[in-house]
């Protein structure tokens, strides 16, 4: 909360003389509340219907300092330390299986067994209906040009 002591001297500039220096006390107040960060911390001023703002901000400090101090206990969870490299060998040692096993598959042509990579890997023309080009590079004149063309 780093405005309500700014907002002290501020709060009569806005406000005409004539004002009543209650509604100009409400206005500011509400402002405070409206500006808090902490939605819990708005929420619990805004309830407490506080008739100054000074009253708003002694209670908001006083909230947000129990939110701290309740804050500061936390769990700590329990550590199991390994002594020697004897996990770490036996991490290595599937790491360099799991390595070998992708190697030899890429090494076997990336699963050429997967049927839908081989359908991938097959051009073929529309036009001419052979394999190795695609349509926009068909030696072949296409028909559907000429026909366009003859309107």
């Amino acid at each position: 909360m780093a405005h309500p002591r700014s907002l002290l001297p501020l709060r009569f500039l806005y406000f005409p003389c004539s004002a009543l220096a209650e509604v100009i006390e409400q206005l500011s107040v509400s402002s405070f509340v409206d500006g808090l960060r902490d939605p819990e911390i708005s929420q619990l001023v805004r309830l407490a219907r506080h008739k100054t703002i000074s009253e708003a901000l002694a209670q908001a400090l006083e909230i947000e300092a129990a939110k701290q101090a309740s804050r500061g206990t936390s769990k700590i969870r329990q550590v199991k330390a390994y002594h020697g490299n004897d996990r770490m060998e036996t991490a290595n040692g599937n790491l360099a299986d799991i390595i070998i096993e992708v190697v030899e598959k890429y090494k076997k042509g990336q699963d050429s067994e997967n049927p839908t990579m081989n359908r991938r890997r097959r051009i073929r023309c529309w036009t001419c209906d052979v394999e190795g080009h695609v349509k926009s590079r068909c030696p072949q004149p296409s028909t559907e040009q000429n026909q366009g063309n003859a309107n």
